[in-house]
């Protein structure tokens, strides 16, 4: 990057911010020379940390002023206070550190140019610079004191809770069972078939793109299936379902095999050390091979109990209801081998699995129980979020009195929407609900994504055409998966820049944010509002509607495609030495001459060389073989062409032939 460059990063004129340098102590000479990465950084935090004092010092004149007007002193003001920030806050508890109103520290983030709600996570460096702004010295929290200060990421916190809550007073809960597999092998249809509804046909393009919690009966005894994400873009969503169940039904079709996903998802249960049971789908299906299954399963270390190993395999076909009944028969055998038990006197505690805001609900949470049993009018806190549950829905929606541990249920009554993953914990000690509302700033991998996506660029080249986007989903789940997938577009020579990002339906604000980026808003299963199609309308921002991922993300593709330069690929052909020049005008010469090499063409490009040097750059417009135009001429021939270019052409100059074709590139992916 140069000189001119980093100005227009500060939007300074070039000769301002060459002024400039030497008074903070950057000396590289008045030049638009190149400059190192890390020096753009250290002279861009300079220039603004100066920006930033200047504004104080205007703001400390003019309360000088105004004092002086009012017969008031002008003493010196107490020096700034200090407040200790971790590398990742949300809006709220910094507001709370800092002793501020929450809208004011919000009204100053829209003033350096940050949206953020009071429940959005900013990073150190958006934090400090506000800080400073309102007056406050911001100072680095160690690791230490970040994990002391979140009470420890959502799982251990969950552990610790459970341990606590141990007692004599075990009794046998339903299994938790998570159906996961490669996408398209029938895990929907399988629940579908176990719970005798029609999930399946109600998810969009066919595949499931939320965790889906339900309860199903087998020999008068209840068992929990949660619905996973096959698409490999849910692949966040599928890990979080291993973590929570207590067996896993692996979903292969018998037509298609092992794939990558059904490999990802076998070695999550692994990980997690959970016992899982082979669902061979689709035995009805022309071309199903179930043995094939089994040696490929085999070829993994994984021994199905008919070839002498420990893997239960169940061969199935979902569609026709066949084989469910043995299925359910080893999920039962399974889980009596396991023993699930769990206290349901003590009080409640689960792990959200599903979150998202109803328009006519409001913030709607799914959870599931894991101990204890949860009843409307119990105080909640989960995250950062508490309330007190006003209704709880089983999966049909139907509204239920209390729920039992491995129960899922649809919680309302919170005031916001929690994030997927965080711990519910009932409690009615008011003191500790705000003793662990400040204590609910996890440190999660999701949030780190998140200020990664919309902080300013801070490396890779500035100058490489940029699709600014402002994303918008119906539920957290979605919104993660979607944002781990397009970060996944990785090409060092055009760039995916995630502005804003948000649930519910789109806003006025969302509109002017990519109007002004000269971006996309992307609606995932959500609305816009009238007064933002009116606002798109009239301010030519477009908005992209979607209900199944892969679609959206096929999309996207196609348009970073359009802003990749196309590759040029020259081949050479053949050379022409010339004998006779027979005709010249202004912009073309008719000459002949013989093949020396290769094959020529008419509509190729032909370089003119003489010496050894190029002397002009022209087309060969038209090849004849005596009066008879021909479609190529080979080594040995002797030919006429028509050559457009210059007309400089001399006997004995040699023409080389190439052609040169134009070929989209191929979009790089991370993997």
């Amino acid at each position: 990057m140069n000189v001119t460059e980093v100005a227009r990063r500060l939007k300074m004129n070039t000769k301002d911010l060459l002024d400039k340098l030497p008074e903070l102590g950057f000396d590289i000479g008045k030049r638009a020379i190149k400059i190192d990465a890390n020096l753009v950084e250290k002279i861009v935090a300079a220039v603004e940390a100066d920006r930033r004092k200047q504004r104080l010092l205007a703001e400390e004149e003019k309360i000088k002023e105004v004092k002086l007007t009012q017969g008031g002193s002008t003493e010196a003001s107490q020096p700034a206070r200090g407040v200790k920030i971790p590398e990742i806050i949300i809006v709220k508890d910094l507001a709370e550190k800092m002793g501020l109103p929450v809208t004011k520290l919000i009204a100053e983030l829209m003033k350096n140019g940050v949206m953020a709600s009071l429940n959005e996570r900013i990073d150190f460096a958006t934090a400090s610079i506000i800080a400073e702004d309102l007056g406050y010295r911001a100072e680095a929290m160690s690791e230490e004191e970040a994990l002391a200060a979140s009470g420890g990421e959502p799982a251990k916190k969950l552990k610790e809770i459970l341990e606590s809550r141990q007692s004599d007073n075990l009794q046998p809960r339903p299994p938790v069972v998570v159906v996961m597999g490669h996408v398209d092998h029938g895990k929907t249809k399988l629940l579908d078939a176990i719970r005798q509804t029609q999930v399946a046909e109600g998810e969009s393009g066919g595949i499931t793109q939320h965790i889906g919690a339900y309860q199903a009966m087998a020999k008068d005894r209840l068992i929990t299936f949660l619905d996973t994400p096959g698409h490999e873009a849910f692949k966040s969503m599928r890990s979080r379902g291993s973590k929570i169940a207590d067996l896993a039904i692996i979903v292969v079709a018998a037509d298609d095999g092992l794939q990558p996903q059904t490999l990802e998802v076998i070695d999550l249960v692994q990980q997690e050390h959970l016992p899982f049971i082979i669902a061979i789908n689709k035995i009805d299906k022309e071309g199903a091979d179930v043995e094939r299954v089994k040696k490929e399963l085999s070829e993994i270390n994984l021994i199905p109990e008919d070839w002498g190993g420990r893997t239960i395999c169940v061969p199935i076909s979902a569609k026709q209801k066949q084989n469910i009944k043995e299925l359910l028969d080893m999920v039962l055998l399974v889980a009596d081998l396991e023993e699930f038990k769990a206290d349901p006197s003590v009080p409640a505690v689960g792990t959200i699995i599903e979150s998202h805001i109803d328009k006519g609900e409001g913030p709607v949470a799914t959870v599931l129980v894991q101990a204890g049993t949860l009843k409307p009018g119990d105080m909640i806190v989960v995250g950062e979020v508490a309330g007190r549950v006003r209704a709880l829905k089983d999966f049909t929606g139907k509204n239920v009195k209390e729920a039992g541990p491995a129960t899922p249920v649809k919680i309302l009554g919170l005031k916001a929407a929690p994030l997927v993953g965080d711990v519910l914990e009932v409690t009615g000690d008011r003191k500790k609900i705000k003793e662990l509302l400040k204590q609910a700033s996890y440190k999660k991998a999701a949030a780190a994504k998140t200020v990664k996506s919309v902080k300013e660029d801070e490396e890779g080249d500035s100058a490489a055409p940029t699709l600014h986007l402002v994303l918008k989903a119906d539920v957290l789940g979605s919104l993660e998966a979607l944002t781990e997938a397009l970060e996944k577009f990785d090409d060092p020579e055009v760039r995916l820049k995630i502005i804003r990002k948000g649930l519910g339906n789109v806003s006025d604000v969302d509109v002017l944010e990519a109007e002004a980026a000269k971006g996309l808003v992307i609606a995932f299963n959500v609305r816009q509002v009238p007064s933002a199609e009116e606002q798109a309308r009239e301010k030519g921002v477009e908005i992209l509607s979607y209900d199944v991922i892969y679609r959206l993300l096929e999309e996207i593709e196609a348009r970073l495609k359009r802003l990749l330069k196309p590759e040029t690929v020259r081949t050479e052909l053949g050379a022409i030495k010339v004998l006779a020049i027979f005709k010249t005008d202004k912009k073309e010469m008719i000459v002949g001459g013989k093949v020396t090499a290769g094959k020529v063409k008419p509509g190729t490009k032909a370089k003119v060389i003489r010496g050894g040097e190029m002397v002009d750059l022209g087309t060969l417009a038209e090849l004849r073989a005596g009066k008879e135009i021909v479609s190529e001429a080979v080594t040995g021939e002797s030919c006429g062409l028509k050559y457009l270019g210059s007309p400089v052409i001399k006997e004995g100059d040699v023409l080389e032939i190439y052609k040169e074709e134009t070929k989209e590139r191929k979009l790089k992916k991370r993997e």
